[in-house]
């Protein structure tokens, strides 16, 4: 069976590197404005973000009583998760920005592959068998 290699034309490929670009400059102009926004935040936001973190685990704690269907270890206060957004933000902040530009750029490409397989020139639908065949057979005389 013969393949053939669709091409992308050039003012369509302009226009996928275009949006490839505006795509990751989004991510990064995103992420730059969160972490200016969590290490610029005033010491009275980050004392509420502990105390809501405190509350949670006091309550969260409280309901250990056998009473629920699931028993959890309890939460000790001085080991607070990595998902907090301030470590996150300061001490993640590469690998998070990492992580999101290669899933969105493999996200991006998933999305132009079967984009471009669905609008390319060949994309004509199913062949029938005798057109396999040929195909086949034609392929089988060139060798």
């Amino acid at each position: 069976m013969g393949l053939s290699v669709k091409q992308f034309s050039k003012p369509l490929l302009i226009v996928w590197i275009m949006a490839y670009i505006g795509l990751i400059s989004a991510i990064v102009v995103n992420m730059q404005q969160a972490r200016e926004r969590v290490v610029d935040a005033p010491d009275q936001v980050r004392q509420k973000d502990q105390s809501d973190w405190e509350a949670w685990v006091n309550k969260s704690n409280q309901h250990q009583d056998g009473q629920l269907p699931v028993e959890r270890k309890e939460i000790d206060l001085k080991y607070r998760p990595v998902s907090n957004m301030t470590t996150l933000l300061t001490q993640y902040y590469g690998v998070c920005l990492t992580g999101l530009i290669v899933f969105s750029t493999l996200i991006f490409g998933a999305v132009v592959y079967m984009f471009h397989g669905v609008t390319g020139a060949k994309a004509a639908g199913p062949i029938t068998l005798e057109q396999e065949l040929a195909g086949m057979q034609s392929g089988e005389e060139r060798n």
